[in-house]
């Protein structure tokens, strides 16, 4: 195992880790007439559209998808980065997200989105996936829920839709929760994200927050994210994850960096270990452990 965990790094760092800036081409696309900032056309990778696709009619099966389990840990940073960063004004809010303008990045189902309606925020909803969306929809109007699902957009399509719509508002807080790890180049992700963040102001300091959750490329995560999980366990679906598509912290706010944004806080979301074996998977925040998966905020620099 170790051995194909070597090669594997070697082909890694060879060809898969090179944060490169933009530059302006034939097919890049301007954020804003206001700026220099520029990005290649789409981020999407069509092979995981398609492979994702294939579960929309399984979503909110938490037997099926490892996220559902996922979720209550990644709202737990959320709520406690943005009352640090956010909620120090005194203002009263009958729900924690009252008040806030949300976008979620790569909705899927729309699992994160219906947890950030639920708790107060006005929530956009963004998948290239139309399966996915429609059964966001679905899942959504059974609950009652307000959400502004958009179908078959990218980040990058929303920031070109934004900047020449009037009025239009950014957001107070954008997830882009275990999508990098699936797109073909998350330079664009960022740069839209950056173009769609609030900037802080005299008024409101703080700015807009990031918040990023992906994996980790380590040979602690081969074992446990894709050996443990895929083809030991069966928790999650064999091909779910290609490891050299993995991401460091360090190497995430390289690219944050060159998008004009600062790292707030980096967590890691480990495991419990038992509940990998038996019974639905069970996750804890731990600062000291991000080698598998982990989570992050940022903001505009």
């Amino acid at each position: 195992m170790r051995r194909l965990f070597q090669q594997r790094l070697s082909i890694s760092c060879s060809t898969c880790r090179q944060v490169l800036p933009l530059s302006p081409g034939s097919n890049a696309r301007s954020l804003s007439s206001n700026t220099n900032i520029t990005f290649e056309n789409n981020s999407v990778s069509k092979d995981e559209v398609k492979k994702f696709s294939k579960m929309n009619n399984r979503w909110w099966d938490h037997k099926f998808n490892p996220l559902i389990t996922m979720n209550p840990v990644r709202m737990t940073y959320i709520l406690e980065t943005i009352q640090k960063r956010r909620c120090q004004d005194g203002a009263k809010r009958c729900s924690p997200l009252q008040g806030l303008n949300a976008l979620d990045v790569g909705c899927g189902g729309g699992l994160l989105s219906e947890s950030l309606s639920r708790l107060g925020a006005s929530v956009t909803a963004i998948d290239p996936s139309s399966l996915l969306v429609e059964a966001a929809l679905y899942h959504s109007s059974s609950q009652q829920l307000q959400i502004d699902y958009k179908a078959g957009v990218s980040i990058e399509d929303l920031a070109v839709e934004m900047q020449g719509a009037p009025n239009c508002k950014l957001f107070d807080l954008i997830c882009i929760m275990e999508v990098i790890e699936h797109a073909s180049n998350p330079n664009p992700i960022f740069q839209a994200a950056s173009s769609l963040l609030k900037k802080p102001t005299n008024d409101a300091p703080n700015g807009g927050i990031l918040f990023v959750s992906t994996l980790n490329r380590t040979f602690k995560s081969y074992v446990i994210a894709v050996i443990g999980a895929e083809y030991l366990t069966g928790k999650i679906p064999v091909g779910t994850h290609d490891w050299n598509q993995f991401y460091s912290p360090q190497e995430v706010e390289t690219i944050a960096t060159t998008a004009g944004m600062k790292v707030l806080d980096v967590c890691g979301m480990t495991l419990v270990p038992s509940s990998l074996l038996c019974g639905p998977m069970r996750w804890v925040l731990d600062k000291r452990d991000v080698d598998v998966n982990w989570i992050a905020s940022y903001s505009c620099a």
